[in-house]
């Protein structure tokens, strides 16, 4: 089994107190997480994965502020995207 990125890590470790929010962003676990150019890419293994991270992007984005690890969010499957977040202004791009 593939380890999960330190940022995924990272994201997790926010919520380790808060079993709810913390099950629900097991998720990223089938994602690649990385980060480039001060966008967070979430790249999802599926649509249904990414668009149950797209509703539940205030999750991921709270840690992402507060440790200043991106200005920008993109959620994508294959490539192709699906939702993109300015983390400042909490303003969503979605296709």
């Amino acid at each position: 089994m593939k380890r999960p990125s330190q940022l995924t890590r990272l994201i997790w470790d926010f919520y380790r107190e808060n079993q709810r929010e913390l099950r629900l962003l097991k998720l990223l676990r089938k994602c690649k997480v990385f980060r480039r150019w001060g966008v967070l890419h979430i790249n999802c293994c599926n649509r249904e994965v990414a668009d149950t991270l797209v509703e539940a992007h205030s999750l991921i984005v709270e840690p992402v502020n507060q440790l200043k690890l991106a200005q920008r969010l993109k959620i994508s499957v294959d490539k192709n995207l699906i939702a993109c977040f300015e983390l400042n202004s909490g303003q969503l791009f979605r296709n």
